[in-house]
């Protein structure tokens, strides 16, 4: 995947931190979701004005993995997110 492209959250999925974790709902579908640290940290960072490669910078900067793990981890994610239609590519 390309790490310069942007992605953002889908406007159509409306979420809350609750104790820690990130509950997303997709209002179309109604299916509820719950991301971990890493899954809130990527939510969170899917604004539309970073890149990928942004992302996976500040995920460096976070968290002590070595530079290929963060960005599997990262690409895992926004896999699983794409696949929901929870978010979408800006552009």
């Amino acid at each position: 995947m390309d790490l310069t492209k942007n992605f953002k959250r889908n406007e159509r999925v409306t979420w809350r931190v609750l104790e820690g974790d990130c509950i997303l709902l997709h209002l179309d579908s109604g299916v509820y979701y719950t991301l971990n640290s890493a899954g809130r940290f990527v939510w969170e960072s899917l604004d539309g004005k970073k890149s990928l490669s942004d992302i996976h910078e500040a995920m460096l900067d976070r968290y002590e993995a070595d530079r290929e793990g963060v960005k599997g981890d990262l690409l895992e994610i926004l896999e699983d997110l794409m696949k929901e239609d929870l978010v979408e590519s800006d552009g």
